[in-house]
């Protein structure tokens, strides 16, 4: 066990239908866990919370076998946006635990390369995460900047100086972070005010803001709390959908949807 990182995702069990836009997170979090305690390198025997909402508990079965491979299984309310279950990774965040760092990962993530991840997760920061994969991806593009004048406003904070570049054309992007892996250090009261921003920025009528409401929170969460971060290279999201065979040669593959029971690194029935 380490006292450095707690690593937390999500278990709900989830049905598509005309209400809910989601995926079933239910065996995606089985697979996580059995990659981080794979490949995790020192720090693969970390306490993963698993989180649930009210209406969404996985199987029992599930649970036991989350716990019996050292995973704390917790149940909170109902989601934070009502039929948009993404946001309850932000609630997820805001369990308690006792470590130096948290990190979030979206549990159709997959880790393939102990030493990058050991690397991740000894960055000494407030925040990191990776930004957006293309300059001309419509969160991030430069011409987006009245929308983003809308947001810093509605968060109360001042536009950043500093400007990213996209993970895969190295082209400029605002200072955007994306939220399917954060890093983030525990008792700054952080993950609280992604929470109390990501329902603002959801129901702002802003454009832009109705899909993406979990990142474009999060950036402004960095700001609002004047934290110390990162974009991470994009080797610690790399989307199967984007990069293809290239993915398995990253850090952390991001499948989605994809059914990756094809190659050899991933175990895909766990």
């Amino acid at each position: 066990m380490t006292d450095r990182v707690t690593i937390i995702s999500t278990c709900e069990f989830r049905r598509r239908s005309l209400d809910v836009n989601s995926k079933n997170y239910e065996p995606m979090a089985k697979r996580l866990v059995h990659s981080i305690r794979t490949n995790g390198g020192k720090y693969k025997d970390a306490t993963v919370i698993m989180y649930y909402s009210s209406e969404a508990a996985p199987s029992e079965e599930t649970q036991s076998w989350l716990r019996e491979n050292g995973c704390v299984v917790v149940g909170g309310g109902t989601s934070l946006i009502p039929g948009e279950p993404v946001g309850n990774k932000i609630d997820a965040c805001c369990s308690p635990f006792t470590t130096e760092y948290g990190l979030w990962m979206d549990s159709d993530m997959y880790v393939l390369d102990t030493s990058l991840f050991e690397s991740l997760i000894e960055k000494n920061l407030d925040v990191a995460a990776t930004g957006s994969e293309y300059g001309h991806h419509r969160w991030g593009r430069l011409s987006d900047g009245p929308i983003w004048e809308q947001l810093y406003a509605l968060a109360g904070v001042s536009a950043p100086i500093e400007c990213f570049a996209g993970g895969l054309d190295d082209e400029p992007v605002h200072f955007y972070f994306n939220s399917a892996i954060v890093l983030f250090k525990n008792g700054r009261g952080f993950p609280e005010v992604w929470r109390d921003l990501a329902p603002k920025v959801r129901f702002s009528g802003i454009e832009n803001t109705e899909h993406n409401f979990t990142q474009t929170s999060l950036t402004l969460a960095v700001l609002k709390t004047q934290s110390v971060c990162e974009q991470l290279p994009q080797t610690y999201n790399a989307y199967y959908a984007l990069e293809k065979e290239a993915s398995f040669e990253r850090a952390v593959l991001h499948y989605q949807d994809n059914v990756i029971d094809f190659y050899p690194g991933v175990k895909w029935d766990v």
